[in-house]
């Protein structure tokens, strides 16, 4: 079967040139046949202005094959990751953030030559999280972005722990020129309590009561050098995707409902 690859990225008003150049350049290097689902995230506590709204859809509609969520008001980095995931048509799925460069006309290609050469189902590009490729399938085994931490930041580090106790090694890396992040920080959403480069500090809080310090049945993972264990339960999310993944072809032709 052959391998097919969305790009989903999540973006807000303050990024908006940001934006708009990293998908004029993912237009210019990835075939306009491949889908690309955009987030458009609303402020904290604060009203989306409709010349922004406005600015988005006319951007959307310049080019093809680019479907907008827009969220009226702000939602958490491991919401809007999962909801971008669910939503797309395909397995695999390129998630970008909106800061990061893309001047490889070749990535793409690159990309799914290295999917079907190993059979990875989650690997990062050039160790970063702001730049990484996971299926549906294993997002759903993984239980999906831990959607308890409420802004963003942290959400990185908790995939990164959480696949290391389920498969017992750490997420893949696929090293590839020209794509890295820019780390526009300063460029930030509004209303805000926040700590270093500008991340809000509940997220820090929150993780900071989901893992203690565990010298013995601890795991050390890339973004945390000392020996942690998760104590919050890691609760069901999305519990029925799979289902509907596995029997949503039913809907044109009714064949056999499978349950398990």
């Amino acid at each position: 079967m052959k391998i097919e690859l969305s790009i989903c990225i999540v973006t807000f008003k303050q990024r908006k040139e940001l934006i708009k150049d990293l998908i004029n350049k993912i237009r210019l290097q990835v075939p306009e046949s491949v889908d690309v689902l955009l987030a458009i995230n609303g402020n904290n506590e604060e009203n989306m202005p409709d010349d922004y709204r406005i600015e988005m859809l006319d951007l959307v509609k310049s080019y093809k094959n680019i479907y907008p969520i827009f969220c009226p008001e702000f939602k958490s980095l491991p919401k809007l990751w999962n909801t971008l995931v669910i939503f797309s048509k395909t397995e695999y799925n390129l998630i970008l953030c909106d800061d990061v460069e893309f001047l490889n006309s070749n990535a793409y290609n690159q990309i799914l030559n290295y999917i079907e050469d190993t059979k990875t189902e989650f690997f990062t590009l050039n160790h970063g999280f702001s730049h990484f490729v996971c299926s549906k399938t294993i997002l759903h085994k993984l239980g999906y972005f831990d959607e308890r931490l409420l802004a963003f930041g942290e959400e990185d580090g908790d995939m990164h722990y959480r696949h290391i106790k389920m498969f017992g090694y750490r997420i893949p890396m696929f090293m590839i020129s020209g794509i890295y992040n820019k780390a526009a920080y300063n460029l930030s959403s509004n209303n805000l309590d926040t700590h270093q480069d500008n991340k809000p500090k509940i997220n820090r809080e929150i993780f900071s009561h989901m893992y203690v310090e565990d010298v013995i049945e601890g795991i050390t993972t890339p973004l945390c050098p000392i020996k942690i264990k998760k104590v919050f339960s890691d609760i069901i999310q999305y519990p029925h995707e799979e289902f509907v993944r596995k029997n949503k072809h039913n809907i044109v032709k009714f064949n056999k409902i499978i349950f398990e």
